[in-house]
């Protein structure tokens, strides 16, 4: 066992075994989270309403998001069966998932600018971004429920890092921040090993399916994953990069290039476009997936201009990384009616 992987299972057995609250899932969890080894079509209502009434608090949940502005057409909602037919069965798991987590989890600490709602926005990002490739057509072989749950989870560790030991986390963020250093690699020299590892074993200990905690534990090194979870890591590898080079949410992370070059490298290396026999190999078919999961984001996500300032690299030339033949916003970033012409131009 690597020196890395000996320090996650440390410092998560302190954590586990300390004062902070790592709390055990409720009830519910793992029949919820059953279904997300299943294809939508193999989810019967009357299942899922049945768990959902059997816990009062996701059934209240459940109730005021059909009845929110987005769902709501007007009546009020006070069936259960209604409010799951008006959201539709896959939102509705999908909100009981991101539900179940913010509730149980600690909040991420406010470390330099760096909000818990700015934490759970990239989650959530991430979990759409990865739902989207688990669509039939692409032919791979992780179902959506699975992705979505390995996006939404894949910033897990640095959260519960953040609350383990919040001098030493905020110090990688501002190391990462000042030398350029990824975020990875700073955490190796703080911690002595990173985030995701640390993941791996506290999702472990809820006794999640072996395949999202694989994902988790591994996004950031699919290569590194046993070989039957390679697939989910590549594909949540690559779903969080598009979310966080498009600038549509915040990141405690730092994204900054020297270069285009640097910055395109981010993109193209990624596992399973170096992998030829990922189904998503294909360039074109890169593209049109970026164009997809940026535009179903615009849907959901609106970056204000504080927050894209703050992804602003401040120890390189942003001017390097822009092409001269693209129209920017006032932040540098190229303006949303360029950006897919902007990635397209990658591959």
């Amino acid at each position: 066992m690597s020196y890395k992987k000996i320090m996650a299972n440390i410092i998560a057995q302190e954590i586990l075994d300390s004062g902070i609250k790592i709390p055990s899932l409720p009830a519910s969890a793992p029949r919820l989270l059953a279904m997300a080894q299943q294809s939508v079509e193999q989810i019967e209502i009357n299942v899922l309403e049945d768990l959902i009434k059997s816990d009062p608090i996701l059934c209240v949940q459940i109730l005021k998001l059909a009845n929110s502005p987005y769902y709501n057409s007007g009546m009020e909602i006070t069936g259960l069966r209604k409010a799951i037919m008006n959201i539709g069965l896959t939102e509705t798991i999908h909100s009981l998932y991101m539900y179940i987590f913010k509730s149980i989890l600690p909040p991420f600490p406010n470390l330099n600018g760096f909000s818990d709602k700015e934490y759970w926005e990239e989650a959530l990002a991430c979990a759409v971004a990865n739902r989207r490739l688990g669509d039939p057509g692409l032919l791979v072989k992780a179902l959506p429920g699975e992705l979505y749950i390995a996006g939404l989870l894949q910033g897990i560790g640095k959260l519960i890092l953040s609350v383990y030991d919040p001098k030493a986390f905020e110090k990688c963020i501002n190391i990462s921040r000042n030398t350029g250093q990824t975020f990875g690699d700073v955490e190796l020299e703080i911690f002595g090993t990173t985030d995701d590892l640390i993941a791996y074993k506290i999702l472990e200990s809820w006794h999640l399916p072996s395949m999202i905690c694989a994902a988790v534990g591994y996004w950031q090194a699919p290569e590194s994953a046993a070989s039957e979870y390679r697939e989910i890591a590549g594909l949540t590898q690559f779903a969080c990069s598009v979310v966080r080079i498009s600038g549509l949410v915040g990141t405690c992370e730092w994204i900054g290039y020297s270069s285009t070059d640097s910055f395109i490298a981010d993109l193209s290396n990624i596992y399973i476009f170096k992998n030829s026999s990922s189904p998503l190999a294909g360039t074109g078919k890169q593209y049109q997936l970026v164009q997809e999961i940026v535009s179903i984001l615009e849907k959901k996500f609106t970056a204000s201009q504080e927050s894209k300032e703050k992804k602003m690299p401040q120890k390189t030339e942003f001017k390097n990384l822009v092409r001269h033949d693209v129209v920017n916003d006032a932040s540098g970033f190229p303006a949303k009616k360029d950006f897919f012409n902007w990635i397209r131009s990658f591959f």
